[in-house]
Order: structure tokens, then C-alpha cells, then sequence
């Protein structure tokens, strides 16, 4: 979703989000998006930093994916038990931190999308624009 009419010069475009659904206990998470606005000259900056954050989650997915490989320190029932609620808390069942990053990258990764659709959308309008104003022989 995207469009070129930021008013003032700006990028219009829509980012995502995914935060707790309101509720309570096991009412689940849903996405949001919140319209946000870029200065064009800055787009593609912005871009770039997203794109790192994506990469730097990414990074972070493969440390989480390696500590629900942990195991238990020792045999006693309260060490097995701590074990598996780190397995938990680090996996990619819903709530877990590999699902949280999986989302946060999704959500990245639709939010650059959108960001280069409104800026092409945007050059294709001020080329237009242009165009319209040269004087025709």
C-alpha cells in the first residue's frame, strides 16, 4: 500500500506492525499499519536502514534458533523444566522470540517494498510533472 501524496514534498507510505491483541491472556496478536511520511531525498536512506535492521534480525534468528538446541545443565527435574521454557521462550511457536523476529522481518520487508513502490510512484508522477512543463516547439 502506497501512494505519492505526502502533501510538502513527502513520501506517503505504510508500515507494519504486530503487537498483542487487545483482550487479555490468549487473545492472540494482530498486524497493524501506521502511515508514515519521508522526505523522497531521504527515501532511499531509509531504505538502507531498514534493509540492515532486516539483515540484523535475520542474524539474531540464527543465535535464537541455536539456544532452543540447549541442553539442560543437569539431571534434576527443576534444570529440565528451566530448559524447556528457554526452548519455549526462544522458538517460533506463536510468542516466542523466533516468531516475533519472523514477523519483525515480514513486517521490514513489506515496509521497504512499500517505501520503493511510493518512491517509484513518486518519480514516475514528478517525471511526469516535469514533462507537462517543457515548452513543445
Amino acid at each position: 500500500m502506497y501512494d505519492a501524496e505526502g502533501g510538502g514534498g513527502k513520501l506517503s507510505f505504510v508500515g507494519d506492525t504486530v503487537s498483542k491483541a487487545p483482550g487479555g491472556a490468549g487473545a492472540g496478536y494482530v498486524v497493524s499499519q501506521t502511515r508514515f511520511y519521508v522526505d523522497p531525498d531521504e527515501a532511499e536512506n531509509l531504505i538502507k536502514g531498514l534493509e540492515k535492521a532486516y539483515l540484523e534480525l535475520r542474524n539474531a534468528k540464527r543465535y535464537s534458533d541455536q539456544i532452543t538446541q540447549v541442553q539442560s545443565p543437569g539431571k534434576d527435574a527443576y534444570s529440565g523444566f528451566a530448559t524447556l521454557k528457554i526452548r519455549e521462550t526462544a522458538g517460533d511457536q506463536e510468542g516466542g522470540y523466533g516468531w516475533a523476529n519472523e514477523k519483525a522481518r515480514l513486517a521490514l520487508k513489506q515496509t521497504i517494498q512499500n517505501i520503493k513502490d511510493a518512491l517509484a510512484a513518486y518519480k514516475g508522477t514528478d517525471s511526469a510533472a516535469q514533462d507537462a512543463l517543457k515548452p513543445r516547439d
